[in-house]
């Protein structure tokens, strides 16, 4: 058996489609997946797992003291997102009966890593090759299904999603507490909330509604 993860169902479903048409088998539809003849095809709702948070890593770090920053973990985790657990196991019990997994997730960072976290958190040994699917259509789906690559070629690619999504936690964990603390020695009673993306962001608006603000058209 040849099992497809795509990144979302409605791409699952167009591959479950054109894999119908090519081998001109019936389409089966179950709860979470599809069997084409010898392929079946499932799907993740993107990403369905999410890094543990820092209370979660360790019970220490439920109170925000400066005494425990920075959280720097030693060993990362991942959990199920509470939506996902019935999809996840789907996936799973899929992947046990399988001889092969194609990866279609999208043909991105972002794409590579949220399949390959799933594989690598079920502790994945099947052999996985990647389909790259930059549209929908029949014709580029049966072009990528023709060109499969072992999965392996896009090592990298998934090494850089997942520095990003480190950096994003150790950011927002680490600056959020730190300002939150110094918030609550000047007098605030809420979150100052720090994002390695959203506060930069947020600084630029706030910039140009300055400039806007001091505008002096005489």
């Amino acid at each position: 058996m040849r099992l497809f993860i795509a990144e979302k169902p409605s791409m699952g479903m167009e591959i479950a489609k054109v894999l119908s048409n090519k081998n001109n088998k019936s389409l089966e539809r179950s709860d979470g997946f599809i069997s084409v003849g010898n392929d079946v095809v499932t799907w993740q709702f993107g990403h369905i797992l999410e890094l543990k948070s820092a209370s979660e890593l360790d019970p220490k770090y439920e109170k925000w003291s400066f005494d425990t920053l920075p959280i720097i973990p030693q060993n990362w985790q991942r959990k199920i997102k509470n939506d996902c657990v019935k999809q996840f196991n789907v996936i799973k019990k899929l992947i046990e009966n399988t001889d092969e997994i194609i990866h279609a997730g999208d043909p991105d960072r972002e794409g590579e890593l949220l399949i390959r976290e799933t594989l690598i958190h079920l502790n994945n040994t099947k052999p996985v090759k990647r389909i790259l699917l930059n549209a929908l259509d029949e014709k580029s789906i049966l072009y990528a299904l023709d060109n499969l690559k072992d999965d392996s070629v896009f090592d990298n690619l998934y090494i850089s999603a997942e520095a990003r999504t480190r950096a994003d936690w150790l950011i927002g964990i680490n600056l959020t507490r730190a300002y939150t603390l110094i918030g609550k020695d000047n007098g605030l009673t809420t979150s100052i909330n720090i994002g390695r993306v959203m506060t930069p962001t947020f600084s630029l608006v706030v910039q140009r509604e300055n400039e806007i603000r001091q505008f002096n058209a005489t």
